[in-house]
């Protein structure tokens, strides 16, 4: 915009340039200026509107007051360089968008915008994402069935709500390496959790393997954050609600019901043979057991019987009349100490009310004489 009004004079506030020609310029005096820019924009400093001026005292008010709002303006933009840093946060300095600092919790300081900017990210916080559902503050639930329902292995569609619990551990990773770290953790978890559910039939998802389903998918998770340079870990992964979509989920329950039957069934079962196998065992060892000692008892009885008898032979051939004798006398007394019987005196016999024992029918009475 050239200085020169329609008319052709020279408006140019730093004064006038020599003529002829002369490019060479006459430095302008400061309070000169000052007086020109008042008389051109009026009292906006604080002086006198007409073209006349003020006086020197007013020039140097102006200039005294235009310092002090320069020095107030510096020392409110210096004064917006401390920051505060929570307990569970991390503060990382980016100088001209290049990071050169991380600071911890407490009060710090740093050159002010637009040199430095400082990101805070809570790094010990472990953050909750909310993967086919969300929850509201007043505790309503809403389903999302864009990420809940996905396809088994045995080509069914399972309805799968799950929350993932992640902690930053490396501010400058998810500062540079990815955009948004509630998007890049969702888009991962919905990959992983397609992809372990893709291989897994419907009724282990549903009964035996959640915890494996967990497990796996934690861990594809992490490998896929690891693969971004995310600076995210995965805490836990936790099952909300995994059923069948709503449209069948009565007849689902049904076989449901008829599958845990059939486990009750098997494991009444198997505690039935538990408890009758081992009575048998050891019934069937107790009679073996009998019958060989019962059989070592009747041999080694024979044994000593035919023993017996051998020495008897030997006995008798050496003395037969004494042997005989020794042998009736010792089967006498085996038969008497067994037989029921009175014996009376002969010579008091017939005196004697003969005592017969009526209530014993195989009492015998027998009369010595």
């Amino acid at each position: 915009m050239p200085w020169s009004d329609q008319n052709g004079n020279n408006q140019n506030p730093w004064g006038k340039q020599g003529g002829g020609g002369n490019n060479n310029q006459t430095p302008p005096d400061l309070d000169e200026v000052l007086k020109r820019l008042q008389e051109r924009f009026g009292g906006f400093f604080g002086g006198g509107g007409n073209s006349g001026g003020g006086s020197n005292g007013d020039l140097n008010i102006n200039k005294n007051a235009i310092t002090a709002i320069l020095g107030v303006l510096f020392v409110v933009w210096i004064a917006s360089g401390f920051y505060m840093v929570a307990a569970d946060e991390e503060a990382v300095i980016l100088r001209f968008g290049k990071h050169t600092s991380t600071t911890g919790p407490g009060l710090n300081w740093t050159i002010p915008y637009p040199v430095d900017r400082v990101e805070k990210l809570p790094v010990t916080r472990v953050q909750r994402l909310e993967i086919g559902f969300r929850q509201s503050g007043d505790g309503s639930i809403r389903k999302r069935n864009n990420e809940s329902l996905m396809l088994t292995k045995d080509e069914n569609i399972v309805d799968i709500s799950f929350i993932v619990q992640y902690k930053i551990k490396s501010v400058e990773d998810i500062l540079f390496n990815i955009d948004s770290a509630t998007k890049t953790v969702r888009d991962a978890a919905e990959s992983a959790i397609r992809e372990i559910i893709g291989r897994t039939s419907i009724d282990d998802v549903l009964t035996t393997k959640k915890a494996e389903v967990e497990v796996e998918t934690q861990d594809l998770i992490q490998t896929i954050l690891d693969g971004y340079g995310a600076g995210i870990s995965i805490s836990t992964i936790k099952l909300q609600d995994v059923q069948p979509p709503e449209r069948v989920i009565k007849e689902f329950k049904d076989v449901a019901s008829a599958r845990e039957d059939r486990e009750r069934a098997k494991n009444e079962a198997q505690a039935y043979a538990n408890d009758i196998i081992p009575k048998a065992r050891g019934e069937s060892k107790k009679m073996v057991l009998d019958a060989e000692a019962y059989a070592k008892e009747v041999v080694e009885r024979a044994k000593g019987e035919s023993e017996r008898f051998e020495l008897l032979l030997t006995a008798y051939n050496l003395a037969p009349e004494v042997t005989r004798k020794r042998l009736y006398m010792e089967t006498m007394e085996q038969v008497m100490t067994k037989a029921d019987k009175t014996i009376i005196d002969g010579a008091v016999a017939g005196s004697v009310l003969p005592y017969l024992p009526l209530n014993k029918s195989s009492g015998k009475v027998e009369v010595a004489k």
